[in-house]
């Protein structure tokens, strides 16, 4: 499984694409979208340039950055020439609150192939943002995290490195959204349970409300660890969607008896049988648990997925 499907929202608003002046009618109520198309003419940054000489872009409060490229190529093509320019122009966006680098899907560009840069720039430059995701872990970094109104924070990857994973649970910032797509390790994932310690014993984000470990191969790993951390006992939303959670990993949340405080989990792309799926949904007042998997049988070994990686 792979992204199949761009934006038709963003925190709160509907995404509609910036091509050509007049293309965006009222600014305070659209999230902008900034993309390049294959042997296009236009980068990221003609396109942003473009956009600021539109009356009324001061009103901007979401703008999303989808594929990009340069001579109509993407190969080998990252964004920070459209971050530098972002940045540069911070003045023309006063109430920018929510920013998405890397609303690509697959026929674009694979997750694992897509490019990426650094985005320590950010955090200084748009002080009102509250939230930020980002696509893609290829040389992907967050830098310093020091913001003061930061509250969701998302990075989706089909494969984090654990050096991105630190640098997003370094993060001083008031986050109530914490989410990471943790991805396989044949496309670069190297974090394991012990980089999240302080994040489950609940030493980051005290306005934490949303614990989203998505993608992950190693979840029952993770609901083992949770079902004996602080962490639970404060969350409301508690998501391991698309990865590799089982039986084994599933009793261990039930065991907890904490289910019963949480709003939500969401549990979907999941590879736990029907008979504990219903003791989940008897131990949780609302549970997802969406598109069930079997895993596969090689050499008389089950093998389990993510649902998505390359």
């Amino acid at each position: 499984m792979t992204v199949h499907s761009n934006l038709t929202h963003f925190a709160g608003k509907p995404v509609a694409d910036f091509n050509e002046p007049g293309d965006i009618k009222d600014f305070a109520a659209t999230a902008p979208r900034l993309r390049c198309v294959y042997d296009g003419e236009h980068s990221l940054t003609d396109l942003l340039e473009l956009l600021l000489k539109e009356p009324g872009v001061a009103a901007t409060e979401a703008l999303v950055f989808g594929l990009w490229a340069e001579n109509g190529e993407t190969y080998e093509v990252n964004p920070a020439r459209a971050i530098e320019a972002l940045v540069a122009n911070r003045d023309k966006f006063p109430n920018l609150s929510a920013l998405f680098f890397g609303d690509i899907i697959s026929e674009e560009n694979e997750i694992s192939w897509i490019e990426q840069d650094s985005y320590a720039a950010i955090w200084a430059a748009f002080p009102r943002l509250t939230e930020f995701r980002v696509r893609g872990g290829n040389k992907l970094s967050l830098g310093t995290i020091t913001h003061p109104a930061l509250q969701i924070l998302a990075v989706e990857t089909g494969g984090l490195a654990a050096t991105v994973a630190r640098e997003a649970l370094a993060a001083e910032a008031p986050i109530r959204h914490f989410e990471l797509w943790l991805g396989s390790d044949d496309y670069g994932a190297d974090t394991s349970v012990a980089d999240f310690a302080d994040l489950l014993e609940g030493k980051l984000f005290p306005q934490l409300e949303t614990l989203a470990l998505r993608n992950s191969e190693y979840s029952d790993a993770l609901a083992e660890a949770l079902a004996t951390a602080p962490i639970l006992d404060r969350i409301k939303t508690l998501d391991l969607s698309m990865g590799t959670l089982s039986d084994d990993g599933a009793r261990a949340l039930i065991g907890s008896g904490k289910l019963g405080r949480l709003e939500k989990l969401d549990i979907s792309f999941h590879y736990v049988s029907e008979p504990v799926v219903a003791e989940l949904r008897a131990a949780t007042p609302n549970l997802v648990a969406e598109d069930p998997q079997k895993p596969d049988d090689w050499d008389g070994k089950p093998h389990f997925y993510i649902a998505v990686s390359e």
